[in-house]
């Protein structure tokens, strides 16, 4: 029993040691510079293989700063290309630009075939996100025009404020080429206005707020100016699904009012009235867009214009004589209407995966 309990200690023992690697050693802070700084002397005195092994040791155990590690590793790659080890070279370099996809190539300060390495890779944002403030004008075009009392002009415009603000997500894969798939979410509200008379005191006024939730999906070409600046056109579809839709009514006519056909002075109003049921919950429209931005790393600045034309109408016409009480008491009725939209605004993005790949020729 107590051999086997000494066999046991000894396993134990033997498991922690073989588990505990080597260059743990490197693991405290002035060990590692020491590491560094020792593996820099040796690359100066032509003693690659011994600079490689302290490389790879520091670059595996030692928790360095972002400046060193990007240091370690473009040293690294130096040692290997002095080796004509090209293929680790190349490797080399590839995780140094995927550590470090803003990496500052100093020609001067290099061999050429390290340049050379390095120039191979092109880098670029895959995943982004990112928000939008914008300024929104909408317009309310009517495409066909239904009527309720014949004596009456139905094709009065809807109106609506000049401008609101909104805010939104969106995000963004990039492709090579400078294409790229984009997406927003955004939730927003609209109010119309419209305003039906006729002399000598028929007064018919509704007035509409609706809320919405858009997605619309695009594509952007990017066209490089530079390094940083990247001016861009855009083109996609929308798709707009209205979540509530309240209409409030006011009428005042006399009897002197022929055209209501009733011999009496009214007023009357009604507020919130739920017209949801003879809107279309889902819309769609095409957009297109141009902007120019300008990246610093991982952000990215961006100064939009775009414009949304609608493809179908907000109103369903088959439900225009859903609300009794709309048709009878105040005689209105919808119109088929196109909602389109322009945006003017600031966008600014963040990149959480670039690309790394080599150029082809």
């Amino acid at each position: 029993m107590k051999s086997l309990l000494l066999i046991l200690i000894l396993f134990t023992n033997g498991y922690f040691l073989t588990g505990q690697p080597a260059g743990n050693i490197y693991r405290s802070k002035d060990s590692c510079d020491s590491l560094l700084n020792g593996a820099e002397r040796s690359f100066k005195d032509g003693l690659y293989e011994r600079c490689i092994g302290d490389l790879n040791s520091l670059i595996r155990y030692c928790s360095l700063s972002k400046g060193a590690k990007e240091r370690a590793m473009e040293l690294l790659s130096k040692a290997y290309i002095e080796t004509e080890s090209l293929k680790k070279a190349d490797s080399a370099v590839n995780r140094m630009l995927i550590r470090f996809p803003h990496y500052e190539l100093k020609e001067s300060d290099n061999p050429e075939g390290y340049n050379r390495l390095v120039k191979k890779y092109r880098i670029h944002p895959m995943l982004s996100i990112g928000a939008r403030n914008t300024a929104k004008w909408l317009n309310y075009k009517q495409t066909k025009v239904y009527s309720v009392l014949d004596g009456l002009d139905y094709s009065s415009p809807y109106t609506t404020v000049s401008f609101g603000f909104i805010y939104y997500g969106w995000g963004e894969l990039e492709f090579n080429n400078g294409i790229s798939l984009n997406g927003d979410l955004t939730f927003w509200w609209a109010r119309y206005d419209r305003n039906i008379k006729k002399p000598p005191s028929f007064n018919l006024q509704f007035w509409e707020i609706d809320h919405y939730m858009n997605i619309p999906v695009y594509v952007k070409k990017y066209f490089y100016i530079g390094k940083n600046v990247l001016p861009y056109v855009a083109t996609g579809i929308g798709w707009q699904y209205i979540m509530t839709a309240y209409g409030n009514a006011v009428i005042s006519y006399t009897k002197d009012d022929l055209v209501t056909g009733k011999n009496a002075d009214y007023v009357n109003g009604e507020s919130n009235i739920n017209m949801l049921g003879m809107r279309k919950k889902n819309t769609f429209d095409w957009l297109a867009g141009v902007g120019i931005g300008y990246k610093l790393k991982n952000l990215r600045l961006f100064f939009d214009i775009r414009y949304c034309g609608a493809l179908n109408s907000i109103t369903d016409p088959s439900k225009r004589l859903n609300n009794p009480t709309l048709i009878n008491d105040y005689f209105y009725i919808d119109n088929s209407v196109k909602l389109n939209q322009f945006e003017i605004g600031a966008s600014i993005s963040y990149t959480l995966i670039n690309s790394v790949k080599k150029k082809k020729y």
